[in-house]
Formats: C-alpha cells, sequence, structure tokens
C-alpha cells in the first residue's frame, strides 16, 4: 500500500481481527498496525486498522453500517414484543 491511513483504533484484539476481516470480504486491502506488538504484550497500545488513502471512503461506510445481523435481530426483537 502507498499512503495508508487510519481508520479504526482497537483495544480488543477481537474487535479489530472482526473490522478487518470485514473490509477484506469486500475486497478493500487492509493492515493492522501494532498486531505483532499486541500479542507480544498485550495492552501494548491500541491496535490501528488501515486501509489505502483510495479505499478510505468505502472503509469507513462499510465500517459504519451495522450490518444484516444487527438487522435481524432487531427485526426479531420487534416481532417478539408484538406477540
Amino acid at each position: 500500500m502507498s499512503d495508508v491511513v487510519t481508520i479504526a483504533r482497537f483495544n480488543e484484539p477481537l474487535e479489530a481481527d472482526m473490522a478487518r476481516l470485514r473490509l477484506q470480504s469486500a475486497g478493500i486491502e487492509t493492515f493492522l498496525s501494532g498486531e505483532n506488538g499486541a500479542i507480544l504484550e498485550p495492552g501494548l497500545g491500541p491496535l490501528q486498522l488501515q486501509v489505502s488513502a483510495e479505499d478510505e471512503a468505502d472503509a469507513r461506510v462499510i465500517l459504519a453500517d451495522p450490518g444484516i445481523a444487527d438487522s435481524a435481530a432487531d427485526t426479531a426483537s420487534s416481532v417478539d414484543r408484538q406477540s
């Protein structure tokens, strides 16, 4: 990647991996800065999810979208309340 931008910071490695996988499944190349340090020394600092500058806008939209699973859960809970 040439010019990279940090689009998110995570204290929890699992959350960082989930966000990274979400972007990668959309075809956006990612880099997780601080990943190796977090493996060697947990709590060392926030992990920084980075993408190329040209993918920044798309990546931010994808991460801001709660996704279908969250919408399905909201729908199911509203159906339960109506019953």
